[in-house]
């Protein structure tokens, strides 16, 4: 039974690694036209860091976001924020999966502060092709 269990970690533990190493070094392009740079992975965990840039509509046109994220499986979660300036301030929660090795389809809820002082939420989904 042992033996089973170990196997069954390390088949897991592989799989979650091999994904995590799809993802590195990448640019990803949404169909909406914002970037995700994906700058470092550690496969051991599938955690994973980079830059997201927003796409060139709305009044926050190619600002860059810090990211931070973690892939198990075609399996996807990340955040990107921004909050080292009031400027374009947001922070995003993406979730989705891999639909094939060059296709990432996610849903997002954006977070940021009207100029009321209310905080907005914003829900919507994105598409990313690998590029």
């Amino acid at each position: 039974m042992f033996r089973i269990i170990t196997a069954l970690f390390l088949l897991l533990a592989s799989a979650a690694a091999a994904s995590a190493q799809g993802l590195f070094p990448s640019l990803w392009q949404s169909q909406r036209g914002a970037l995700l740079k994906i700058l470092a992975v550690d496969p051991a965990t599938g955690n994973f860091t980079g830059v997201f840039v927003s796409g060139p509509a709305g009044t926050c046109q190619g600002v860059p976001y810090d990211l931070v994220g973690r892939v198990r499986g075609p399996r996807v979660v990340f955040q990107t924020s921004r909050n080292w300036t009031t400027d374009c301030r947001a922070t995003t929660v993406w979730s989705g999966r891999f639909v094939s090795p060059t296709t990432l389809v996610t849903r997002g809820v954006a977070t940021y502060a009207l100029p009321n002082g209310r905080v907005a939420r914003v829900r919507g989904t994105e598409v990313f092709q690998r590029i």
